[in-house]
């Protein structure tokens, strides 16, 4: 998100020549006070901005984890402590599917178009038989004969030890659903080995995704992303009270319907001062639109706001097709402040 802070400053300098004559006319004493009940209107910025779709956090990094049973490998047929196992392999039919999705379990996207994936792998051997070097782990699309990402172990992983790697590749197309296999995998086997407490072998992946260049988003599909940004009124202790509007001024470039909340936040990023809305506003795909939110106790909480959290969520709820969404299509706001500020004596 890139947002710019408009700081509000009032700065009066009062200027008083030649009031004798004033004074007198007015016949004032030097006990008497005089109040200027003075309340200077603004139109201003306070924030202004652009969010991009491509910005959502849960498509640039992607943790997960497979599985691979002993029965796999073909080690389920053993129990105890075994005299010999022969050697075995290669298999290679070893598939496990994984598919992206949102913290709530649903698939947002059907693919991204990215620079940069890097993938960072690790795992520890829980068989009792060594796992021989030139294993391949293999990441392609589901159904794609292509693979995208190839490693080949380069080291025998005994029993209990751990093997990582990283591989990079550019410029390719990641789609949700994903298979990672298993090829070439052989053991030399060994004697006297334990298969007592037999468990899973666990493959940690981390996918880091730099920069997505387009998404595709399915039909009927929504999410939603949160970017913190600092905000100060700038008006100090010298506004007693505030008067008037907000204006929210909002251009929906992308192809997908959005809906927009902004919370003003304190010191700690936490605690919620207030919030433009009593809901979030929507704005359809490609439309622009100037929402105006008229509430005394608002403006006079943002004197105390230190940052602002927006809440963005996006839709493609009825659609028949598919949305593809590039790094040109972002959606632009502005808020501004339509206010009259009543001032300290």
């Amino acid at each position: 998100m890139s947002v710019k802070n408009s700081l509000l400053t009032i700065r009066l300098w009062i200027m008083i020549v030649s009031l004798g004559g004033i004074i007198s006319a007015c016949n004032l004493n030097n006990a008497q006070d005089i109040t200027l009940d003075w309340e200077p209107e603004i139109f201003a910025p306070l924030i202004k901005g652009d969010l991009g779709v491509l910005q959502q956090p849960n498509i640039q990094n992607v943790d997960f984890s497979i599985a691979v049973p002993a029965s796999s490998l073909g080690l389920d047929i053993y129990s105890g402590i075994v005299p010999i196992v022969p050697a075995f392999g290669p298999i290679d039919t070893i598939q496990r599917d994984y598919t992206v999705t949102d913290s709530t379990n649903n698939i947002v996207f059907e693919s991204v178009e990215i620079d940069t994936v890097t993938a960072n792998v690790s795992f520890t051997n829980p068989f009792p038989v060594a796992l021989s070097a030139g294993m391949r782990i293999i990441f392609r699309n589901q159904g794609a004969t292509t693979n995208l990402i190839t490693h080949v172990t380069t080291r025998d992983v005994g029993p209990n030890e751990t093997y990582s790697f990283q591989e990079q590749a550019l410029n390719l197309t990641l789609n949700a659903s994903l298979e990672i296999a298993l090829e070439n995998v052989q053991s030399p086997g060994g004697t006297n080995l334990d298969f007592n407490n037999l468990s899973d072998l666990t493959i940690n992946i981390s996918l880091q995704i730099s920069p997505v260049n387009a998404i595709v988003f399915a039909p009927n599909v929504s999410a939603s992303f949160e970017t913190t940004d600092n905000f100060d009124l700038g008006l100090g202790d010298e506004a007693e009270n505030l008067e008037g509007n907000l204006i929210l001024k909002h251009n929906n470039q992308t192809p997908v319907n959005l809906s927009v909340q902004a919370y003003f936040l304190a010191d700690d990023q936490t605690t919620v001062i207030d919030s433009l809305f009593q809901v979030p506003s929507p704005i359809s795909a490609g439309d622009t639109a100037t929402v105006t939110v008229s509430s005394t106790s608002l403006l006079n909480s943002l004197r105390n706001a230190k940052f602002i959290r927006f809440n963005t969520g996006f839709n493609t709820n009825g659609f028949t097709n598919s949305v593809r969404i590039d790094g040109s299509t972002q959606y632009d706001f502005q808020i501004i402040a339509d206010v009259k500020v009543k001032l300290k004596n």
